[in-house]
């Protein structure tokens, strides 16, 4: 990778969340009054070992609302070492984009695996809705770093929404499920987390195609534009066409 494809990692990130101001903000606060010997590899360790305590937790949310309470907490802790860790390096002047860029998504991956894996064997939702949900979040995260790659943007919010919504809403779910875990529509009874599942595989579908359609109408106009520069370069006589 070169290095405007580093800078792409670091500087060319879209950002435009409900709560990303606020957000930046805090995590600037927190980063400069962390103690040196925390580093931004501890953080993401902790972030991901949140996700995984995050899976277990609801793994046994069915049998005691504690579990759910559990899961709620590791949700705060996913939070403060998964938007912790770049900000910290970044406060500090220890950038590694391209290591960075690598261990978070992979990380991202994992911890987004734990967590509905746990959730898929829960009882609280129905398996093939969960599964659904994880199979497009990482087809989602297939085209963000593609889209990464060949239009150098890193976009990591949607529809002014991005992860730290996502948490926050999962909270608020969790303290419902506490007391209500189904409803009923026309006299069927519907388990709450298969009507959000069902909700968030169609917005996962929608955002997913919308964007690759948006990236693949941008790089066809880029690349079309070469053949142009190739062909008027031709015709005046200049000799190969370097790219």
């Amino acid at each position: 990778m070169d290095a405007h494809n580093d800078q792409t990692l670091t500087e060319h990130r879209v950002q435009r969340s409900i709560l990303a101001a606020p957000e930046k903000r805090a995590l600037l606060w927190l980063a400069h009054r962390l103690p040196r010997r925390i580093t931004p590899d501890m953080l993401t360790l902790l972030g991901l070992l949140a996700m995984a305590g995050i899976g277990v937790a609801y793994y046994f949310a069915a049998r005691h609302w504690l579990f759910l309470a559990a899961a709620s907490l590791g949700l705060v802790i996913n939070w403060f070492g998964d938007s912790l860790d770049g900000t910290l390096a970044r406060v500090r002047k220890i950038e590694r984009p391209k290591y960075g860029y690598y261990l978070d998504h992979l990380v991202d991956a994992l911890g987004a695996s734990f967590m509905l894996f746990g959730l898929a064997y829960s009882g609280l939702v129905s398996q093939p809705l969960c599964f659904a949900v994880l199979t497009l979040y990482l087809v989602m995260s297939i085209n963000v770093y593609l889209a990464t790659h060949t239009l150098g943007i890193f976009k990591i919010s949607y529809a002014r929404l991005s992860t730290t919504e996502g948490r926050i809403f999962l909270i608020a779910l969790n303290l419902v499920l506490i007391y209500v875990k189904d409803v009923q529509i026309f006299e069927h009874t519907v388990l709450i987390l298969d009507i959000i599942c069902a909700l968030a595989a169609v917005f996962l579908c929608i955002l997913t195609i919308r964007t690759a359609v948006i990236n693949l109408a941008a790089l066809d106009r880029n690349e079309r534009g070469r053949w142009d520069e190739r062909r008027n370069h031709f015709k005046l006589g200049r000799g190969p066409f370097l790219e």
